[in-house]
């Protein structure tokens, strides 16, 4: 799928929108009610959702230091099953601002690896196990008013993944993220649109068995749904469009190449639906079940995970037990 000329550049004009944007909550601020405060930190600690990097509470809702762990385990229908830990720190700096980071570490993966030699590859799936992914650090703010609200993000990939098995993007990556939603009653729209240099910063969630690197914007657009007992559930429809076809790439996919190279098929290209439950089992542990299905690649992901948060959200802190 090819973009004309000018509509590369009204999609690196939307990407552009500002996260600094959040620079004139002040006034907006002012003319709200103050007793919708509590409500305006609630969805501050959800912003942690957004681009589906985990669920909510991993960013604090209130100013100062907030840190996770992750444990999941996924079934891609590429490669099998895989477990990773997530640790995560975060520090929110004021009612606007946050930054977090965090490293995704592979306890146990099947990988298609050469096993043969440069010259002569053989490649054959083994297990693996204690690989890091890339590193990934985030810059959010947020605008929250009279139940509308956007949440801008400014992501740096930090080459800590493992290249040679298809698990990091090799170099410095970054993504740029906007997300704006508007809630009704128990249902909160979203719609997602950004730019970045890889596929690795998007639905972060769910880890695929590939990494794109290459000039590319992703759309998302679905609704949340809140449950009983603070269960939360999600889906989404998604597109990740290459916006160069001499993507450079790699995988350890089937049907994709297995070495990083040049192409002109659009390998980074994906689009299909995730969705996600988030259930709390206590203020400070959340099981969660997440599925992605790849209608390009003909891919499905899904699985469940625990995450065990330092500080609780708000709004579970006290109605959990």
């Amino acid at each position: 799928m090819s973009i004309p000329k000018g509509g590369r550049g009204l999609l690196l004009s939307l990407s552009a929108i500002p996260i600094f944007f959040a620079g004139l909550v002040p006034a907006v601020w002012a003319q709200a009610n103050p007793s919708a405060e509590m409500d305006e930190l609630a969805a501050i600690s959800a912003a942690a959702s957004v681009n589906d990097s985990g669920p909510e509470g991993i960013i604090p809702a209130a100013k100062g230091f907030n840190a996770s762990v992750g444990t999941s385990s996924q079934h891609d229908s590429t490669n099998g099953w895989s477990s990773i830990l997530n640790p995560n720190v975060a520090y929110r700096l004021n009612k606007y601002f946050s930054v977090d980071a965090g490293v995704p570490i592979y306890t146990y993966i099947s990988i298609d690896a050469n096993i043969g030699t440069v010259a002569r590859p053989v490649y054959s799936y083994a297990i693996q196990g204690s690989i890091f992914g890339d590193t990934t650090l985030s810059f959010q703010g947020n605008v929250n008013a009279r139940s509308l609200g956007y949440s801008g993000t400014i992501s740096l990939g930090l080459p800590s993944g493992n290249t040679d098995y298809g698990l990091g993007a090799g170099q410095v990556t970054y993504n740029i993220n906007n997300h704006f939603e508007k809630s009704f009653d128990i249902f909160t729209p979203d719609v997602e649109l950004g730019i970045g240099d890889t596929s690795i910063l998007v639905e972060q969630r769910v880890l695929k068995s590939y990494v794109a690197v290459g000039p590319m914007a992703h759309f998302q657009a679905g609704t949340s749904v809140d449950l009983p007992w603070h269960a939360t559930f999600e889906a989404d429809a998604y597109e990740e469009l290459p916006l160069d076809k001499n993507l450079v790439y790699s995988t350890t996919g089937k049907g994709k190449k297995k070495v990083t190279t040049a192409t002109n098929t659009d390998p980074g290209e994906d689009n299909g639906f995730i969705a996600s439950l988030d259930i709390p089992l206590s203020p400070h542990v959340t099981l969660s079940g997440f599925y992605n299905r790849s209608l390009r690649d003909h891919d499905d992901v899904g699985g469940f995970s625990f995450t065990f948060l330092l500080r609780a959200p708000p709004r579970l802190a006290e109605t959990v037990r």
